[in-house]
C-alpha cells in the first residue's frame, strides 16, 4: 500500500526512468512493477543496481518504441478511466488494481 498518494503520471514517469536506468529501450510490465513499488515506498530504483550509462551502446529503438504495445494500451486505457487527467491520484484500491493487470502482462516471472 502507498505511504502517500500515488499520481498515475508518477508511476508512468518513473517506468520510464527504470527502463532508461537499465539501458531498455521499451517500458514493458516489469518495468511498470518497478515503478508501483517505487511509488508506493516498498523500493528504490538504486536497489536495481548500477545504471547503465547512456554512453553505452543500446540497441536500435522500433519506429514506434517507447513502451511494449501491452502495456501503451493499458496507460491509454487507465488514462481514459481517470477522466484523461494528468494529475490523477490513485487510491490505495486503484493501486493494487493496476499492479494486477499489470502482472497479469506478464511483469513478473
Amino acid at each position: 500500500m502507498p505511504e502517500e498518494p500515488v499520481r498515475f503520471a508518477d508511476i508512468l514517469t518513473t517506468a520510464s526512468a527504470v527502463a532508461n536506468y537499465l539501458g531498455e529501450p521499451d517500458v514493458t510490465a516489469a518495468h511498470m512493477l518497478l515503478a508501483i513499488a517505487i511509488q508506493c515506498g516498498q523500493e528504490t530504483i538504486e536497489a536495481l543496481g548500477r545504471p547503465v550509462s547512456p554512453l553505452v551502446p543500446r540497441p536500435p529503438r522500433a519506429a514506434a518504441a517507447g513502451a511494449d504495445p501491452a502495456v501503451r494500451a493499458l496507460t491509454q486505457r487507465w488514462f481514459a478511466a481517470l477522466g484523461s487527467d494528468i494529475n490523477a491520484v490513485l487510491s490505495s484500491a486503484q493501486v493494487e488494481a493496476l499492479r494486477a493487470e499489470v502482472r497479469g502482462l506478464g511483469g513478473e516471472g
